[in-house]
């Protein structure tokens, strides 16, 4: 077995300590302590909190470029002079991103009738500490210290699921939110102690114009590839949220959350790919193999997961709490699951040029996701969306299309 595939088999079983905590908090937890009217509201925060946290998820996603090239070629000295400017661009960073976030967050939770002080409070901590902790996981992954980050996964799930299980039956919005705060709080810490050893030898002179400039407009391309999906995921999920009655988004909830078991298994494969493909891309060799070898993965799996939900999908959907209220949306849930087959393949694709520094994808990616999201919105406020049918309808056209475009460049390119 080469080094990709024990990698990516040791993140997979140490992460799938983490998917039972996803598992329990979203097939669990939060049908058993939220309530109905509430629960569709769950995945629209989820979603704004993330966008919050989108600069130094983007400026992360930078840097594990330049240091996995830097790590490949054992020039420890300048990743550890790389990640000192990260952490103090980081720390501009939090500041502005604390200031928007106390600007708008009380509003949108208004928006998604949310009430709950404590839980926009936790919304708001939940997106500083995602914003710190790919800084310090995405080092570990360049690295390629694995066994650490497979370490500090399964830690933070046990820490996430204990904060949930304490407080979710007193405040249940509250306690999720908590929980979600929890999990980047213990990555941080658990990363700085796993990164003392690399970052103990003498730092090298790595910033200079032209490092500063390369990085600089790499962030901003990666800004691009990473806000205009984020944001197209925002505005789906805000609307289905205002538009649908709170028993459809309730419905989409509980059915979506089927559909991340195949989250859970290709994001291993996300995590080891990237140093990989930014390995090859030095080398001028190619990425497409990594990229096809994944994405065969996620295909098959998709399908095995969509035809067990064709089959069985309202008996599964009723083991959960309060799960056979949703009977009905059960139908759903092979549709999920494909959808985000041709999403994760497409992720596999542009996250492989983005190690490699191509950024040619964006051409056809910024466009689909602006004209996307606009559509949404006027079909929905010209009454032409509906049902949930209908929306998950156009979710799955969008998916298609990114899925066509990234096939086409991969084909072409390699």
């Amino acid at each position: 077995m080469n080094g990709f595939a024990k990698s990516a088999l040791l993140l997979l079983l140490a992460l799938r300590a983490g998917d039972l905590v996803n598992v329990a908090a979203g097939m669990w937890f939060v049908p058993r302590y939220v309530s109905p009217e509430d629960i569709g509201a769950v995945l629209p925060v989820t979603s704004f909190a993330t966008f919050l946290s989108l600069p130094v998820f983007a400026f992360a996603m930078t840097v594990m470029k330049e240091s996995a090239w830097l790590a490949a070629n054992n020039e420890s000295g300048k990743v550890k002079s790389l990640l000192r400017g990260v952490f103090l661009t980081v720390g501009v960073l939090l500041v502005a991103v604390l200031c928007v976030s106390a600007a708008v967050t009380p509003r949108f939770l208004v928006k998604m009738r949310i009430f709950d002080t404590a839980a926009g409070i936790l919304v708001v901590s939940a997106a500083f500490l995602g914003c710190v902790a790919p800084v310090y996981t995405d080092a570990l992954q360049s690295l390629k210290r694995f066994r650490s980050l497979a370490l500090v996964e399964v830690g933070g799930a046990a820490f996430r699921f204990a904060v949930m299980l304490a407080l979710m039956p007193l405040r249940a919005l509250a306690g999720y939110f908590a929980g979600q705060a929890a999990l980047p709080a213990f990555r941080i810490a658990g990363s700085v102690i796993a990164l003392r050893r690399d970052l103990s030898v003498p730092a090298e002179p790595f910033w200079d114009r032209e490092s500063s400039r390369r990085i600089a407009l790499a962030f901003a391309a990666v800004l691009a590839y990473q806000a205009f999906p984020m944001a197209a995921s925002l505005v789906e999920q805000s609307i289905l949220r205002t538009a649908l009655s709170s028993a459809d988004s309730a419905g989409y909830y509980m059915a979506s959350r089927f559909s991340d078991m195949l989250f859970y298994l290709t994001f291993p494969l996300m995590l080891v790919m990237f140093p990989y493909t930014a390995s090859a891309a030095q080398k001028s060799a190619s990425t497409r193999p990594y990229v096809v070898k994944c994405s065969l993965v996620t295909l098959a799996a998709s399908a095995l997961l969509a035809a067990v939900y064709a089959l069985w999908g309202a008996p599964i959907l009723s083991l959960m709490p309060n799960g056979e209220n949703y009977a009905e949306y059960a139908h759903l849930m092979p549709w999920l699951v494909l959808i985000a087959a041709m999403t994760t393949c497409q992720v596999f694709h542009t996250n492989a040029e983005v190690s490699a520094g191509r950024y040619g994808f964006l051409w056809w990616l910024v466009p689909l996701h602006v004209a996307y999201p606009a559509a949404l919105c006027l079909a929905s406020s010209h009454g032409l969306i509906t049902s949930l049918e209908g929306m998950v309808a156009f979710f799955g056209a969008a998916s298609l299309l990114r899925f066509a475009f990234s096939l086409a460049q991969l084909l072409k390119c390699g």
